[in-house]
């Protein structure tokens, strides 16, 4: 699809380089700045890593969903967070109020309800 003007300048400030997009004058040019841009710095972009930071999981009794035993499975089990320290690097598991060490071997063996993750790199 074609991009209008307004839509490149956009694109180059979006990834700070307005200093791109407001010095170009003619579109042509301005393609031309996006295009240097996209062929240099998105592959970067898309090498970015990402560092699982929590992860939520729900465990649901055996007996839930079988036949004649109709309850929102939501409003049974129980949920639990693995949560790392950041500055120790160790694993936590919390359910509830009880707070365990874990090790994060265990972390992606459970089902996980909601991924947390982190941009390595990103700005603290």
């Amino acid at each position: 699809k074609g991009m209008s003007t307004k839509e490149l300048k956009n694109l180059l400030i979006k990834y700070d380089r307005a200093d791109l997009a407001n010095n170009a004058i003619e579109k042509n040019e301005l393609l031309q700045h996006c295009l240097d841009f996209v062929s240099t710095s998105l592959p970067d972009l898309l090498a970015d890593k990402y560092d699982l930071v929590a992860n939520i999981t729900h465990d649901i009794p055996v007996e839930v969903g079988r036949e004649g035993k109709q309850r929102n499975p939501l409003e049974e089990g129980s949920y639990r967070c693995h949560v790392q320290h950041k500055a120790t690097g160790q694993w936590y598991e919390i359910q509830d109020l009880n707070v365990r060490e874990t090790m994060p071997q265990l972390i992606g063996v459970s089902e996980s309800y909601l991924l947390i993750f982190e941009r390595k790199g990103a700005a603290k």
